[in-house]
């Protein structure tokens, strides 16, 4: 059995995990319930990038998390309860996303988390990592007050014995070509907490610090993309898109709030021109892809190999399924480059291992920035809130 082995759960396409292994960790589990994400890990079983093979020592299998038990998943590794020292996984983000509808726990898929913890108890882990979006700091847990889901996670964790600590982390701090805001939840059983990595890139260079890695330098790595893969816009998206300058975007309607009666507005989904001089915008997990302004292709949308390679993944990864998998699968996972820094600081942890084990009875507070960042969302509902209601007789007429 390796020392530095992990099981990962919510594996999705594997990039948290190549990442892991590209630092030195072995994967020794990975599951999944979508059947075509195990049909990508499965196909690149063993595939050689970067000079590893990667997933060459997991099993990897299609598994509902709340189905799974830490006996089978010892059982199908031949492992013994506390011989593998770290759990990781990212369960879906969609419920607390701020694309989305912030369903939080009112979404089945908000409480899989509890199957995270639960599961981290059966295997015996030493430690834990949990990655999740940015609008998880902020969301509303059972008091419908921001921060406290966040909270309630870290108290779980807390009974089944972990102190955790927590960043928000860019991977464009890192070298991915992309500005991609996660949250990172590290959770550890000894008395030395788990420091996050320090960060590489900057948006401005200085020191040892490099400048963030604009998207035009990856995108001139890379072939030509075939007719096949190139999509352009047409009809009355074609015609808005032909004034629009590069970083930005067709508008949407502004919605008045209290202390923005000229409204609130942002970019329609899938109607913004990249900016190859900046690192990509993050990339999603539905087809509706930023446009790019080919020298020599004209306008045409980031096609799904491009989108993999801005999220750092091996040249030769391949996804299963149809464009519209691929991208969710690619905009889904965590960027292995990330996933690399992470696996790093976790190594060299490894190798200086205590012995000790200690049961935390409080939590540690959060970095001042991150408790900051709740006050902010606080006062911003109580100006904003009631504006932002949609009101009974309006929320029937769109139900109809």
């Amino acid at each position: 059995m390796h020392s530095s082995s992990f099981i990962s759960l919510f594996t999705g396409a594997g990039g948290l995990d190549i990442g892991l292994e590209s630092a030195g960790w072995v994967g020794r589990y990975a599951s999944d319930v979508d059947p075509i994400t195990i049909q990508t890990l499965k196909a690149n079983k063993g595939i050689d990038g970067d000079g590893r093979r990667f997933f060459e020592h997991a099993v990897i299998e299609e598994k509902d998390v709340r189905h799974l038990t830490g006996a089978h998943i010892l059982r199908a590794i031949g492992a013994k309860r506390g011989e593998i020292p770290l759990l990781v996984g990212g369960p879906p983000c969609q419920s607390w996303s701020s694309a989305g509808r912030q369903k939080g726990f009112d979404d089945p898929r908000g409480k899989l988390f509890s199957d995270f913890v639960r599961l981290a108890g059966e295997l015996g882990v030493r430690w834990i990592m949990f990655e999740n979006v940015r609008g998880l700091l902020t969301a509303r847990g059972l008091d419908g007050r921001p921060g406290s889901a966040l909270e309630l996670i870290r108290q779980e964790l807390l009974q089944a014995g972990f102190q955790t600590n927590v960043a928000l982390l860019n991977a464009a701090d890192y070298g991915v070509p992309q500005r991609r805001v996660r949250l990172i939840v590290f959770g550890y059983k000894d008395t030395e907490p788990l420091e996050f990595p320090v960060t590489t890139h900057g948006k401005c260079s200085g020191g040892r610090v490099k400048p963030w890695v604009p998207l035009s330098d990856l995108l001139a790595s890379l072939p030509t993309p075939e007719e096949s893969e190139i999509i352009r816009p047409t009809g009355a998206l074609a015609v808005q898109l032909s004034g629009i300058p590069e970083g930005s975007g067709v508008k949407s309607p502004g919605k008045k709030e209290t202390t923005r009666p000229g409204g609130h507005w942002g970019y329609k989904q899938g109607a913004f021109v990249t900016d190859p001089s900046k690192p990509a915008r993050t990339v999603t997990a539905n087809s509706q892809q930023d446009w790019y302004r080919d020298p020599a292709l004209g306008l045409r949308r980031l096609c799904p190999r491009e989108c993999a390679a801005i999220q750092s993944f091996p040249a030769g990864w391949t996804f299963a399924g149809k464009w519209v998998d691929q991208y969710r699968q690619i905009g889904n996972a965590v960027p292995p480059i990330l996933g690399e820094a992470l696996g790093r600081v976790l190594i060299k942890r490894r190798a200086n291992e205590r012995s000790d084990m200690v049961r935390h009875k409080q939590l540690e507070p959060l970095p001042p920035k991150l408790a900051a960042a709740i006050r902010y969302t606080e006062r911003d509902n109580l100006r904003n809130g009631e504006s932002r209601m949609v009101a009974p007789d309006r929320r029937a007429r769109r139900a109809a």
